[in-house]
């Protein structure tokens, strides 16, 4: 009959771990910084049009679901360090990790959508109007085109790094599924004799 050999935990699933949450934390402070920071400034007959993440919500919804999602990788970081040096998880901690992450992924994938959906419509929306603006034979959107432009890159810069950060939180919610499975596999398992 084989043996069993039980050797003390890997420390890869615990390190590996801990890198997904400083990433996510990393990419959503950027992400929070580009979407909060991007502004739009449009003078059209005297009359000045401003688009930013205080103006528009979908830009607000994906600069605050970036902030809870930082919130959470702070709160988070701590006890992924407790993991990694001791190898164990606080009692009953680890099961809220495991929905947690899986919780505040599904957050940030929410946040990613909206930014991305919001700057795909608004495109369409300059679009036509360049297409209306060149039939009539006026070039008065081409300054507001590339301003427009800037803006959307931007955007869409911010909403990438958002969900990279879902990204990251998604593969730490994954881990944290293996851990908790590696363990109650370990316990459930009766030793079996080794035979010589």
């Amino acid at each position: 009959m084989a043996s069993i050999i039980t050797s003390s935990p890997s420390k890869a699933l615990p390190i590996t771990n801990l890198v997904f949450r400083i990433l996510s934390v990393g990419f959503l402070l950027v992400s929070a910084i580009v979407l909060g920071g991007n502004s739009l400034k449009i003078s059209l007959n005297s009359i000045l049009i401003t688009a930013s993440a205080k103006t528009i919500h979908a830009y607000k919804f994906g600069v605050v679901l970036s902030a809870f999602g930082i919130l959470y990788g702070f709160l988070q970081l701590p006890f992924s360090i407790y993991q990694l040096c001791t190898a164990k998880h606080l009692i009953g901690f680890l099961h809220f990790t495991v929905y947690a992450d899986k919780v505040m992924s599904y957050v940030l994938i929410t946040g990613a959508a909206a930014v991305y959906g919001l700057t795909i419509d608004t495109k369409k929306f300059i679009d036509s109007l360049d297409d209306v603006f060149v039939q009539s034979g006026s070039s008065d959107l081409n300054d507001i085109r590339s301003k427009y432009d800037t803006f959307s890159k931007r955007a869409n810069a911010g909403a990438t790094l958002l969900l990279i950060g879902f990204l990251c939180v998604t593969i730490s919610s994954i881990l944290s599924s293996l851990y908790l499975a590696k363990k109650k596999f370990a316990t459930t398992t009766p030793a079996v004799p080794s035979t010589v």
